[in-house]
């Protein structure tokens, strides 16, 4: 299976800090990163990971820096030839991580808003899968050729009024605001963090339990990973138990781990699985 995930590739700035230092004042932190980032880079890093092929469409600004992320990036197995540099800024996040593993973050779009959906397009009948990440509802365009067209709007939720796809990914929050909008999805994937993730569906809602870690180190793409891993697992199998509790796995073994691209593998993810599948409840 080749996935193209659509969508930003970032330079993620991580700073451990539980408050910002008042002026004049210096504070000492043991976690200061410069990472590759994005949804869709995180999600494109993940499906890798787990055994399947993935690229990346997105828009850079040139630089050195993004220039050595993307090389990362690339050693991990992601295709990055639809990737375009421009003469922009670059897109790039900054992330502040607490002790607990929660997170705030400072966004620059940069290039990456320069995507379009013509852009996707162009790559119509190349994939199996199609995976728009974190981009305005404006880019996301159904492949009539693809196996699978999912999308994770992440904050463009609040934009969305219509969207055709087949699987939306969302938060309890953003479910909140799609409400009443023209929304064609065979599944709706609703991420909870703590309390885990259901899906409904025309006939059923299945609901997961999370996967309890001893501790949680960093939240950062922990969705993302859960994406990917549900969508593998399903362009596979087509079984909605057995994706709900790999995409559970794998999301619970990522925040383990600094970094949006830190996601586990599939020898990890079956090796949890042997041990243990989180409980699925269908009605």
């Amino acid at each position: 299976m080749i996935h193209l995930a659509v969508g930003r590739f970032n330079i993620d700035i991580i700073v451990k800090l539980d408050s910002i230092p008042p002026i004049d004042s210096s504070h000492m932190t043991d976690v200061l990163e410069i990472m590759p980032g994005g949804a869709a880079t995180n999600y494109a890093v993940a499906v890798t990971k787990l055994g399947h092929s993935a690229k990346l469409l997105a828009k850079v600004g040139k630089s050195e820096v993004v220039r050595s992320l993307m090389e990362k990036v690339v050693e991990l197995g992601v295709g990055l030839e639809y990737v375009e540099e421009l003469n922009e800024k670059p897109s790039a996040t900054l992330i502040f991580l607490r002790s607990d593993g929660t997170l705030s973050m400072v966004r620059r779009l940069g290039a990456s808003i320069l995507l379009t959906r013509e852009d996707v397009k162009r790559r119509f009948g190349l994939f199996d899968v199609i995976h728009f990440a974190s981009v305005s509802p404006n880019v996301v365009v159904r492949d009539p050729y693809a196996k699978l067209v999912s999308y994770d709007p992440g904050p463009q939720a609040k934009n969305i009024e219509s969207i055709d796809v087949d699987i939306l990914y969302i938060n309890e929050k953003e479910y909140e605001m799609i409400e009443g909008k023209n929304i064609k999805a065979r599944f709706i994937v609703i991420k909870m963090g703590k309390k885990g993730a259901k899906i409904i569906t025309e006939t059923e809602e299945c609901s997961v339990e999370p996967v309890q870690v001893e501790k949680v180190v960093d939240t950062t793409g922990a969705g993302d990973t859960f994406d990917a891993a549900f969508n593998v697992t399903y362009s596979e199998e087509k079984d909605i138990i057995k994706s709900l509790q790999v995409a559970s796995v794998a999301s619970g073994l990522k925040v383990t781990k600094i970094g949006g691209i830190s996601s586990p593998t599939l020898e990890e993810v079956r090796e949890y699985l042997r041990k243990k599948k989180p409980n699925v409840i269908c009605k």
